[in-house]
């Protein structure tokens, strides 16, 4: 595999037991590694940066990556292990730092978070995956191997599921599970207009095909936690042992 993409490759694991799994994986799938080289060669010269675009330029192209996927065990890792995704700005790092109640993940305006950043808990970790990421990535034996041994999979969204297409997308032909939080809700702050919001994304929801096997739908508001009761939910669903 090149180096082209390594940041957002599951190197920065940094417990032993699951670096251990991971190459462990490697060297035992060397055919499966080279499946996956042979669509990353695909995208990179077809210019494609999302399995959307993949079954659009071959969808015989796509159906194989699904199968590759459907072949790549899961990393062990130890504990929850909770990954969040989302665009830039969408919350990530406050809500890690809520949670945690401790400034661990930086926040601010525009992207903060430069690679995905591990974060633990009492007994689970959270993982910051940044807002701006080359979608190439998530090709990789690796990366679906990482994503497939998530306990959760966080997707962040503030005013529409379609800022999360390709994430949604994915995950969908992969067969995996996800959770929605509908971070920023406090910025509506008319009941009747809240209520309508909530409804929109209750119907994407429904309509989306690309949104599939939705566990959970939490609407919060990470820098006012105690406004709505979901993030208490969310909390007690994420993080009890």
């Amino acid at each position: 595999m090149g180096h082209r993409h390594c940041k957002y490759r599951v190197e920065y694991v940094q417990d032993p037991a699951t670096v251990a799994a991971i190459q462990a994986q490697e060297q035992a799938n060397a055919q499966l590694r080279a499946e996956y080289e042979k669509v990353q060669q695909l995208l990179e010269a077809q210019k494609l940066d999302s399995f959307e675009k993949l079954k659009a330029y071959d969808q015989r192209a796509a159906d194989a990556l699904v199968q590759l996927a459907t072949q790549t065990q899961a990393i062990s890792m130890e504990g929850k292990n909770i990954a969040l995704f989302g665009i830039t700005s969408a919350g990530k790092s406050t809500i890690v730092n809520k949670i945690l109640n401790k400034e661990v993940a930086a926040v601010g305006v525009g992207e903060t978070t430069k690679e995905v950043t591990p974060y633990d808990g009492n007994g689970y970790r959270f993982y910051d995956v940044p807002g701006k990421n080359d979608d190439l990535s998530y090709f990789t034996m690796q990366y679906i191997g990482f994503w497939k041994g998530l306990t959760h999979r966080l997707v962040v969204v503030t005013t529409t599921l379609k800022e999360m297409t390709k994430v949604f997308s994915l995950l969908g032909a992969m067969g995996l599970h996800c959770d929605i939080i509908v971070n920023k809700f406090d910025l509506i702050e008319d009941v009747n207009e809240a209520e309508k919001f909530k409804q929109q994304i209750l119907q994407e929801v429904q309509e989306c095909e690309e949104v599939q096997n939705i566990d959970n739908i939490f609407f919060v508001s990470a820098t006012n936690p105690d406004q709505f009761p979901d993030w208490a939910k969310m909390v007690q669903y994420l993080t009890a042992q």
